[in-house]
């Protein structure tokens, strides 16, 4: 465990110090927590600076093995020393080990140390491109592994190195298997005086994070041969993904308990959520929970050096989070911008949808009925091929994409989670009339036999007009119908021939949706969804599904999956030859409304 010393406090002001997780990760930023608190009455706190010193534990190099202790078992003396990190040229801590039965059990998780002399390019372009959240730090005298400590110092029986005077650290291959050491003191910005005792706390050894394990694309033989594609047919992938906000994933509710800390701290999962997506390679991403700093400091820029340009709508109440800052989520539409020009978006407001509704009514069925003001939004992006996609001759084709942050989670309201659905797919009748195919990737917080999910894939939904199923009475006053030919890609894909039978154990044999999309210890089941219409587009593959025992990690988020639901992603062909072309104008705006009906006639509200 991290130790801490130097705890002493000054009678007026408290210096506390405290790390984001126990052990650092390779390759990750490790920013502390400082912060100086003054008592009750004290005076005001003068103006300040922080000043950190990090050191590194250091051991003998190669030359002295004997005083090198084994990697795993630390009361013992090391004895060998890999062969494979000694040709590399690497003598850190964790090539060595007191035994060859000791190295044998740890070689699986000690060879992807390799990795680092023969890397994998697209994990080396992925890290170096993080910057401040992930390269190696960039400064005069970093010290190597078998470098000679100029600045040491001695504490509990160890030799640490001076690393350098920064505000975060990044662990480099070389601190893999040692503890860091971090000094705080607070000076006088005028002075230089040391206006508080300093503190010094040590971590855990520094750990390299397990390989993010492979998903493969499944190909459905039987749908991929009914026809073969045109030379205009464009073929294309889109995922679908809730990456889990940081402000939900640390919230003080600890509901992640399961999920060791290092593994849910934002700076080790923007990384491992960046790998996964590029890895993917799909060429639109429909991202839900997208915190609104880490859109604008990590996930835009970062994605932006993959050819991606982005369309982001947060909502609009912020929250006051754990961290002392004001945040909000929402959801971000990326699309590769070689392939696909953004020429339309429109946003929906599920607020502004409820509003009218809530305004006509008052007493207690007002009351009711403002429970469906809820801060959920959707995001509607028509993209056109570019140049010389599926078309020489500048009329270019359309598709829409429908990126639906989650919608209401609360279990205990079903009625608004049919309304924020039913609000969205009527907005979406305006473009289907104008022949563009329709994507919808949501995370709808229902499940398969829903009626949410049965409004969507079968275009019309029957409500019994009772309290318990529409606690407000708007469902009575809706349009429950459509005319979009919407299916669910993971379904329409299960429900076909040719599908291999170990990927159908992954499928619920009844709804023929996946087994699960979020599994916790409070819920396992399907929440996420690619519709698509059927008319227009041909599904080609599906992403595969997890197993159900995550690899025996257990839950979700964990250290090899960096959210609490996992991606869905499919490949479609677009048959140019029934879609809309760049000439036909498109709708100004899609509405904020639903679809109401009145004295059984339909009204559209604007």
């Amino acid at each position: 465990m991290a130790q801490e010393s130097g705890s002493s406090e000054s009678p007026n002001w408290r210096l506390i110090l405290d790390f984001p997780s126990n052990a650092p990760v390779f390759g990750c930023r490790f920013q502390p927590y400082i912060r100086v608190v003054t008592p009750k009455g004290s005076f005001q706190f003068p103006p300040h600076e922080n000043s950190c010193t990090w050191y590194r534990e250091h051991v003998c190099s190669s030359s002295n093995q004997e005083k090198v202790r084994c990697f795993v078992h630390h009361d013992k003396l090391s004895t060998i020393q890999c062969r494979v990190c000694v040709g590399q040229n690497r003598h850190t801590k964790i090539s060595y080990y007191c035994s060859n039965t000791c190295y044998m059990a740890a070689w699986n998780k000690h060879k992807l140390h390799h990795h680092f002399a023969d890397p994998d390019p697209q994990a080396v372009k992925i890290i170096k491109s993080f910057g401040p959240y992930g390269s190696y730090p960039d400064l005069p005298g970093y010290p190597d592994d078998d470098s000679q400590p100029d600045e040491a110092v001695e504490q509990d029986g160890k030799t640490w190195i001076e690393m350098g005077p920064w505000e975060y650290y990044v662990p480099t291959e070389h601190d893999i298997g040692f503890c860091l050491r971090l000094k705080v003191e607070v000076v006088d910005s005028s002075t230089r005086t040391q206006l508080c005792p300093a503190r010094i706390k040590v971590t855990d050894p520094v750990i390299y994070p397990p390989p993010h394990p492979p998903r493969c694309t499944m190909w459905n033989s039987c749908i991929a041969d009914l026809k073969e594609h045109s030379s205009n047919d464009v073929t294309f992938r889109v995922l679908s993904y809730n990456i889990l906000a940081d402000y939900l994933a640390t919230s003080g509710s600890n509901r992640h308990y399961y999920c060791p800390d290092w593994a849910l701290s934002w700076a080790y999962r923007q990384q491992n959520l960046l790998y996964e997506i590029i890895d993917y390679d799909a060429d639109i991403l429909c991202l839900q929970e997208v915190q609104k700093d880490h859109f604008e400091n990590f996930l835009k820029p970062e994605l932006a050096k993959y050819g991606y340009s982005v369309v982001y709508k947060k909502k609009k109440t912020e929250i006051f989070t754990f961290k002392s800052q004001l945040t909000v989520d929402g959801c971000a539409t990326f699309y590769r911008d070689q392939r696909f020009k953004e020429i339309a978006t429109y946003e929906l407001e599920f607020n502004n949808s409820a509003k009218p509704f809530v305004d006509s009514l008052d007493g207690e069925q007002k009351k009711e009925a403002l429970r469906l003001l809820k801060d959920n939004v959707a995001l509607v992006v028509i993209l056109e091929m570019v140049e010389n996609e599926g078309s020489s001759d500048g009329n270019r084709p359309r598709i829409c994409v429908v990126a639906n942050t989650h919608i209401h989670a609360n279990v205990q309201n079903p009625d608004i989670k049919l309304f924020q659905v039913v609000t969205l797919i009527h907005a979406l009748e305006k473009i289907a009339e104008l022949k563009i195919p329709l994507l919808i990737c949501a995370d709808l917080n229902s499940l398969p036999r829903s009626d949410p999910y049965t409004f969507i894939s079968k275009a019309r939904v029957e409500i019994l007009p009772i309290k318990e199923t529409d606690k407000s009475g708007i469902l009575q006053t809706l349009k429950l119908s459509h005319p979009l030919n919407l299916v669910s890609a993971y379904a329409t894909f299960f429900q076909s021939d040719g599908v291999e039978d170990h990927q159908r154990e992954k499928m619920d044999p009844e709804t023929k949706e996946p087994l699960f999309t979020s599994h916790t210890p409070s819920f396992f089941g399907t929440l996420d969804y690619i519709f698509y219409t059927a008319a227009s587009l041909r599904l080609d593959s599906v992403l595969e599904l997890l197993d159900k025992d995550l690899d025996k990690e257990g839950y979700l988020p964990s250290a090899k999956w960096s959210s609490d639901h996992i991606a869905l992603m499919a490949s479609f062909s677009l048959e140019t030859s029934t879609c809309n072309r760049s000439s036909e104008p498109l709708p100004e705006s899609l509405g904020q409304h639903p679809t109401f009906l009145h004295n059984n006639k339909v009204l559209q509200e604007s």
